[in-house]
């Protein structure tokens, strides 16, 4: 939605993927070629990497037909990080490789968002937003701002400010979390803040303060997980290859 865009200047938000990287010197070539001597193991850890590395073109050429496939397997056997690259593809991430279906995206984002992942919440949110369903959206949008996703609080906050009867305090709590979180607040943000930082009393503040001290629940374990990279591969690895 162009209008967030412009009201708090957010840049686009980084795909949560695998990054390039080297751990225990071992080439990504090399960890491509020992993650498919065991992709018959049934392992859904090494089938989701696999499906990552050729997702992103990591020490192998992009295939994304190949890429959705394995993930496909793996949200089979229980992945949900995988389960929400199935959804990615359904929404139409990378047109032709399968059919846009909206309704299976949606199946597939939600095992992951339900299990926690903020970048699956966030989406979730954005799906029912398109159908008018803002009681969904809030809901998906303030659990994955609860673990400090920026762009899910500022699209929550948006939203909330534009209520025809907005809760100020609110409000102002949630503009609080939104500049504790960006690096560099925006003057859209800051505009924001100042209308209501002059008009709520100084009990409203205090309230304000109380409800963002409590606003942060942490990162879920896969979320955690799925921002872990490509560290995790080596010892992976070698636990499989005893």
């Amino acid at each position: 939605m162009p209008i967030i865009k412009h009201l708090f200047a957010l840049i686009a938000v980084v795909a949560i993927s695998l990054p390039s990287a080297h751990a225990e010197n071992i080439s990504n070539e090399a960890m491509f070629a020992r993650l498919s001597a065991l992709a018959s193991s049934g392992n859904a850890e090494v089938i989701y990497t696999l499906g990552m590395f050729l997702n992103n073109g990591i020490g192998t050429a992009r295939d994304n037909k190949a890429a959705f496939k394995y993930f496909s397997e793996a949200a089979e056997l229980g992945h949900e990080l995988a389960a929400y690259k199935v959804g990615c593809y359904l929404a139409g991430q990378f047109p032709g490789v399968v059919q846009v279906n909206p309704a299976e995206a949606l199946k597939f984002k939600l095992r992951a968002a339900e299990a926690g992942y903020d970048l699956a919440q966030f989406d979730v949110g954005m799906h029912f937003i398109k159908i008018r369903d803002m009681e969904n959206a809030n809901l998906w949008w303030e659990r994955a701002s609860r673990q400090g996703d920026i762009q899910a609080t500022a699209i929550y906050l948006y939203f909330l400010s534009k209520n025809p009867s907005p809760n100020e305090v609110k409000s102002y709590a949630l503009a609080l979390v939104l500049k504790e979180l960006m690096p560099n607040p925006t003057k859209e943000l800051l505009a924001h803040i100042a209308p209501l930082e002059a008009k709520l009393t100084a009990e409203q503040k205090s309230e304000a303060n109380v409800f963002r001290a409590s606003w942060f629940t942490g990162k879920t374990s896969l979320t955690v997980k799925a921002k872990t990279g490509m560290s995790s591969i080596p010892g992976l690895l070698t636990t499989l290859e005893r």
